[in-house]
């Protein structure tokens, strides 16, 4: 970390402890979950940013260590320089490893989760007549390799289908397991759909895919960095994420887990050079997945202190109590206007990503963009188009109040 991340990270975690220690627990809540935790980020202070589904900012110290690297960086681009980088990766992969419940060499840093998911849609081997059984809400970047690799090698893919509004986590569980036969290689899903927030039981789909040898992928794009992940305990062979999403680190940056006793059942998407290892790119570790050719090293610094950030904040636990209640007000004040949104809100079922029925989508968002600075986004359920919002915890309890007041008047 640099000295000017260093003293913003310190000057930054003590005003928000002083803060809190001397206002009264609902004060004390409103603070950890908004403005002494938004003042760490440079956002705009009229935009009302609820769209950490797609692009979350980071913080104050990232972007200055991330700046003072690339400033460095430019200024002496020699490899003999860039190879301080090589202890930077080890430590994020042993900090990234360690908040997930893995080694430190099961895990390797790629430029986005898509990139991370891509080792497994192209590098599962799968022959003719194999199936590959995946959620109707994935990701395009875990859907869509695989339907292509269904008609250039004619693999099967099905697609699980629970309610748009399911009751019950027994209910989305079946609606994968009830698709698996002898010839199921693969089950693939998102753990939190980025359309509606809908919860896969992960841990559930685990055991019965271990049960049967299913290569278990989980996309953990909207999950990795509000809620806590064990990847022991979800029993998943693979999973693939961002940290430019809810892990709030510079842009550029995605995580890939592999269970170290599976990597040699993996074709890596990529084999170029990498300046940040001595050994093969035929590694039988996470380093397999790290010959990317290059990349932007300056960001290292700023994931690093974003880290650190994070740890000031509760680390993974205390952010996931914040994030949870965020997304709880959110959806209280919306339906206390009576306005409609996806899923009944159980947290064994629903998330940090709301999908919101309003009349007038598309343009009504590009007008509350434009006239009153609400910057969410579009999605689709059921054919129907809606409103996503997913607040994180640099959203205050005032900016909830303001979104969901401007979104009701017509």
């Amino acid at each position: 970390m640099t000295d000017i991340s260093r003293r913003l990270l310190i000057q930054s975690a003590a005003g928000l402890a002083a803060a809190a220690a001397t206002a009264g627990p609902a004060a004390a809540q409103s603070m950890r979950s908004g403005g002494a935790i938004r003042s760490r980020f440079a956002l705009d202070p009229s935009l009302l940013y609820v769209n950490a589904a797609n692009l979350c900012p980071t913080f104050q110290t990232a972007i200055a260590a991330e700046k003072a690297e690339s400033a460095a960086l430019q200024a002496n681009p020699s490899q003999e320089y860039r190879r301080k980088y090589n202890d930077m990766v080890a430590t994020a992969h042993a900090r990234i490893g360690k908040n997930i419940n893995a080694s430190a060499d099961s895990i390797a840093l790629t430029r986005n989760c898509s990139e991370s998911s891509g080792n497994i849609t192209r590098g599962v081997r799968l022959k003719a007549g194999d199936e590959v059984i995946i959620g109707h809400e994935n990701h395009p970047s875990n859907t869509n390799w695989w339907k292509r690799r269904e008609k250039t090698e004619g693999i099967v893919v099905k697609i699980a289908t629970p309610a748009d509004e399911p009751k019950t986590a027994q209910e989305v569980l079946d609606s994968y397991i009830s698709l698996a036969g002898p010839r199921t290689k693969v089950l693939a899903l998102s753990h939190q759909t980025n359309l509606g927030g809908l919860i896969a039981p992960v841990n559930e789909i685990g055991r019965f895919c271990k049960s049967k040898n299913i290569w278990f992928h989980v996309d953990a794009a909207q999950t990795l960095g509000w809620m806590k992940i064990d990847v022991a305990a979800m029993g998943c062979d693979s999973l693939a994420a961002s940290t430019h999403k809810w892990m709030m680190c510079p842009i550029g940056g995605g995580v890939l887990y592999v269970k170290p006793e599976r990597i040699a059942e993996l074709d890596p998407l990529m084999l170029s050079v990498d300046y940040y290892h001595s050994g093969p790119a035929d590694a039988m570790n996470g380093q397999a997945f790290e010959y990317l050719g290059q990349r932007p090293d300056a960001m290292l610094p700023g994931l690093l202190a974003a880290l650190d950030e994070r740890d000031a904040l509760g680390g993974d636990a205390g952010i996931e109590k914040i994030a949870r209640a965020n997304a709880a007000l959110m959806r209280q004040k919306l339906s206390a206007k009576g306005i409609k949104v996806i899923g009944s809100g159980d947290p064994a079922l629903w998330g940090t990503v709301l999908a919101v029925d309003i009349p007038g989508l598309p343009d009504r968002a590009k007008d509350l963009y434009a006239n009153k600075k609400i910057a969410a986004s579009i999605t689709r359920i059921g054919g129907k188009t809606l409103m996503r919002i997913s607040p994180h915890v640099y959203n205050t309890a005032d900016e909830l109040d303001q979104v969901a007041n401007l979104v009701t008047m017509s």
